[in-house]
C-alpha cells in the first residue's frame, strides 16, 4: 500500500462531512472528474473513503476507520494551518518516524527512507509551521500536536494490518514503529522487505526451539540492538524470552547506549535498563517477571556464552 498522501486526497478528505458525488467533488476541487476518480481509487485503497453507486451515479463518503475520521477532524479543527501541503507526499514517513517519539537526523533518514535532501527539506518546512522541536541534535513533535500524532498512529496500525493481510494471512500483528511493523508467523515468510527479528534472528546465534517466527517488515537493515529490542517487545513479561535476550547481549557484546536508545523508542526503556542494572551491578530488578541472575549464568554456562568480567 502505498501510504504518501496528495494534496488532492487531503482536500477531498476534509470535504467529507457528508456524502458527495464525483462530480461535486470535481467542482469543489476545481479539477476534473477523472483526477476526483483516481484520487477516490487511491482513497479506498488506503481505508478512507468508501464508493457507492447510485444508479450511474458514483457517491464518495468517508469510513469509519479510526485514521480517516481523525484526519477529517484534525483538518477542520486546524484549519488554519496548510495541512494539505504540510501532510503530502513524502513527509506523512517523517512524521510518522517521528509519533514514536525523538529522533535523531540518522533515525529519520533511515526510518523514513527519504533521501537527506528531502529531510532536510521537511524538516525546514515543519520548523517555520512549529511542528518540530529540535534539541541536542534530536527531533520530536511538539506536545499540543497530539491529534496528528494520535492520526499518525491510527494510519500506520491500518497500514500495518493492511501490509500483513497481503504478506501473511494467517500472520498476527504485535507492533508499529512508524509505517514499519513487528509480526509472527508459523510459516517462513519470503519477501523483499521483511526480515526475521527478535528471537527468530536471536536463534541465528543463539540456537532456539521456537514455535513461531518473528518478522520485521522494513527495508532496512536492523542492527543487533534492535533486534533484541524486539524480543522484548513481542513479549516484555516473559522470563524465557528476557532470559535469551540477555544471553544474547552477552554473546554478541551489543552497544548498550544505543540497545537503550532504540529501547525508549519503542516503549520499553524501563525493562531495557533493569537488563543492564542487572549485568552491570549483579542486584535483581523488582520486576517479578525478570530472570535471576543464577539462572542467567546456568543458561549462559549451557550455551557456552562466558559471563561478562
Amino acid at each position: 500500500m502505498n501510504v504518501k498522501l496528495s494534496e488532492l486526497e487531503l482536500r477531498v478528505i476534509s470535504l467529507l462531512d457528508y456524502p458527495l458525488t464525483m462530480g461535486e467533488l470535481a467542482e469543489r476541487t476545481f479539477v476534473t472528474r477523472g483526477y476526483i476518480s483516481r484520487a477516490a481509487r487511491s482513497l479506498v485503497d488506503k481505508g478512507f473513503v468508501e464508493i457507492s453507486k447510485s444508479g450511474i451515479t458514483k457517491n464518495v463518503s468517508l469510513t469509519n476507520n479510526l485514521h480517516a475520521v481523525t484526519l477529517r477532524t484534525l483538518l477542520h479543527k486546524r484549519s488554519y494551518m496548510p495541512l494539505t501541503e504540510l501532510l503530502q507526499g513524502s513527509s506523512i514517513r517523517v512524521l510518522a518516524v517521528l509519533s514514536c517519539g525523538k529522533a535523531n537526523f540518522a533515525n529519520l533518514r533511515d526510518e523514513s527512507c527519504v533521501s537527506v535532501a528531502t529531510l532536510w527539506r521537511w524538516i525546514k518546512k515543519f520548523k517555520g509551521h512549529a511542528m518540530l522541536l529540535s534539541q541536542n541534535h534530536e527531533y520530536e513533535l511538539p506536545h499540543d500536536l497530539q491529534d496528528i500524532e494520535k492520526f499518525l498512529k491510527y494510519y500506520c496500525a491500518y497500514s500495518a494490518t493492511s501490509a500483513l493481510r497481503e504478506i501473511s494471512p494467517e500472520g498476527d500483528f504485535i507492533a508499529t514503529h512508524g509505517f514499519e511493523f513487528l509480526f509472527t508467523s508459523n510459516k517462513t515468510i519470503t519477501h523483499e522487505d521483511v526480515k526475521p527479528s527478535g528471537l527468530t534472528a536471536i536463534s541465528e546465534t543463539i540456537p532456539l526451539m521456537l514455535t513461531e517466527n518473528y518478522y520485521f517488515h522494513s527495508s532496512r537493515r536492523l542492527p543487533v540492538e534492535e533486534i533484541a529490542v524486539h524480543a522484548i517487545v513481542a513479549d516484555p513479561h516473559s522470563k524465557r524470552d528476557l532470559t535469551y535476550v540477555i544471553l544474547y547481549i552477552l554473546k554478541t557484546k551489543l552497544d548498550k547506549y544505543l540497545f537503550l536508545r532504540i529501547s525508549t523508542r519503542y516503549g520499553v526503556a524501563d525493562i531495557s535498563q533493569s537488563i543492564l542494572n542487572l549485568l552491570t551491578t549483579g542486584k535483581q530488578p523488582d520486576q517479578s517477571f525478570m530472570p535471576s541472575l543464577a539462572y542467567i549464568k546456568e543458561k549462559a554456562e549451557e550455551y557456552n556464552i562466558r559471563w561478562q568480567e
